[in-house]
């Protein structure tokens, strides 16, 4: 029973050591996640729609992935309405 304080003690400095010294992670800046985003939604609709030849079909699984999109994004902290309709015109020209 005499190591008992011994024991917590040193387990508190470890976890307090451990928590002082691990390595932190900076969030990315708002602008760069856009972009990141962006550029992600680009490459799905672009492999989505390379295998499709038909132009009627292509032009029907487009508007099908651009609902989608414009779904997920509507839930987005990164874009406001008028940033989602400006990617979803953006997409829409490919």
């Amino acid at each position: 029973m005499d190591f008992l304080p011994q024991i917590l003690l040193l387990s508190s400095i470890l976890l307090f050591a451990y928590f002082w010294f691990k390595p932190r992670t900076k969030p990315k800046p708002s602008p760069q996640k856009q972009e990141e985003i962006r550029q992600m939604y680009k490459q799905r609709l672009q492999t989505e729609l390379a295998t499709i030849n038909d132009p009627d079909e292509r032009q029907s699984k487009k508007i099908a992935l651009l609902k989608a999109f414009a779904k997920e994004l509507e839930f987005n902290l990164f874009f406001d309405k008028n940033d989602v309709q400006a990617l979803m015109k953006e997409l829409a020209k490919y």
